[in-house]
């Protein structure tokens, strides 16, 4: 009997290990097939141009500089682009010194732009400035190829404010905004009008928008040298990139926003406007050189009653920067720094209450140590942690 079972029983052994190896031929097909299909997703379109001339100077081109998807839109690869602009390039995020190489950022001595992997979301931030992050949203998510970062080229203006351009010879031209600035002055020159020279006004030329002034007024023009702003009404403007908009002033000196198209977004009606926030997206308003702060929608926080909002860094003491304390003990909710008569105080970043008056502290700002945030007041000669300070005022052991 058990021979005539182990005789029976090896055709089935046979037959099981005919499937198992059926299946794993079958799988081993459907992953090739599925490597392919990764694979010529970044490379079978790939196309790679016959020349690239950056600001109008021949580049030579890398095998690995350019990749196309199935769609047939066209990446560049990050780190290269960098090294071809002269700009600095890390595999990291910005400030922080651990090797990442699903992040990377570029520099160019002015700005900082950041990008992730396989997101559209990226930040860039004003070296020099005060301002915080601010964050865009790109048409193309970033792409890894190779141990390699890429950007789709449509997204090159608003990520590096560059120009791309690709003729029927399949040239690529690439044309940063300083160039083009000077390009472009030339021909304004001729028409009477002198372009902007700072370096945020310049960024309007990635989208096609040229800022020039004429005996101290200014006008938005198009590539053909069309005014599409202007008409004398302007005594500046102020190319708000992450807002799209323009901060401008009229010749009676009242400040307010207007739209790429010419568009009222907030009446020109006050004395000094400046935005101070991207995050919150916040501005600094001045009436009857008094301040306070604006929301974008155009809401006012509080009121326009203080001598300064915020309060200014100090490198040398390395004290930061401080417009928003955040919510802690004793603080019931995020607060925007305000100044009145040399004394500070809190308000509340939503209602516009005063959660600390102005009547007590002498300084009221932030430090970073060892890569940590902290906020410290100085009232009668001491100095005091910010937590510290409200827990006493608020158990009243000393008259604060």
């Amino acid at each position: 009997m058990d021979l005539l079972n182990e005789k029976r029983e090896q055709p089935v052994e046979k037959s099981k290990g005919k499937k198992i190896v059926l299946i794993l031929l079958i799988l081993s097909i459907i992953g090739a097939i599925g490597i392919g299909i990764l694979i010529s997703f970044l490379k079978a379109n790939k196309v790679i141009p016959n020349t690239l001339y950056i600001n109008g100077e021949k580049k030579e081109i890398s095998n690995t500089l350019f990749v196309s998807d199935k769609n047939g839109n066209k990446y560049m690869n990050l780190k290269e682009l960098a090294e071809l602009l002269g700009y600095k390039f890390d595999n990291s995020e910005y400030q922080k010194y651990d090797l990442d190489t699903t992040k990377c950022y570029i520099a160019n001595g002015k700005l900082i732009s950041g990008f992730e992997m396989d997101s559209n979301k990226i930040y860039k931030y004003e070296e020099g400035t005060n301002l915080d992050y601010q964050h865009y949203t790109l048409n193309h998510n970033i792409l890894a190829y190779n141990n390699n970062l890429y950007i789709s080229t449509d997204d090159l203006p608003k990520a590096l404010n560059i120009k791309y351009s690709v003729n029927e010879k399949n040239e690529i031209n690439l044309y940063t905004t300083d160039y083009l600035a000077k390009s472009y002055d030339k021909k304004l020159r001729e028409l009477g009008y002198a372009i902007a020279q700072d370096d945020n006004n310049k960024k309007a030329i990635a989208y096609d928008f040229i800022i020039a002034s004429k005996n101290g007024i200014w006008s938005v023009f198009d590539t053909n040298y069309q005014e599409i702003i202007g008409g004398a009404k302007y005594t500046s403007i102020y190319f708000d990139e992450c807002n799209f908009n323009y901060i401008v002033s009229n010749t009676n000196g009242q400040y307010g926003i207007i739209s790429t198209t010419g568009r009222a977004v907030q009446s020109l009606k006050y004395d000094g406007l400046e935005i101070i926030n991207y995050e919150r997206m916040l501005y600094k308003v001045k009436n009857k050189n008094k301040y306070g702060v604006m929301k974008k929608d155009g809401t006012i926080i509080g009121e326009i009653i203080y001598d300064d909002i915020g309060y200014k860094a100090n490198s040398q003491n390395k004290i930061l920067y401080t417009l928003i304390v955040p919510k802690m003990d004793n603080l019931a909710n995020d607060s925007i720094v305000i100044k009145n008569n040399e004394k500070y105080g809190l308000m509340d970043i939503d209602t516009g209450d005063e959660l600390l008056p102005c009547d007590h502290l002498d300084e009221l700002y932030s430090v970073s140590e060892l890569g940590k945030i902290y906020y410290r007041v100085e009232v009668e000669k001491q100095t005091l942690e910010l937590k510290e300070y409200l827990r006493l005022r608020a158990t009243q052991v000393v008259n604060l």
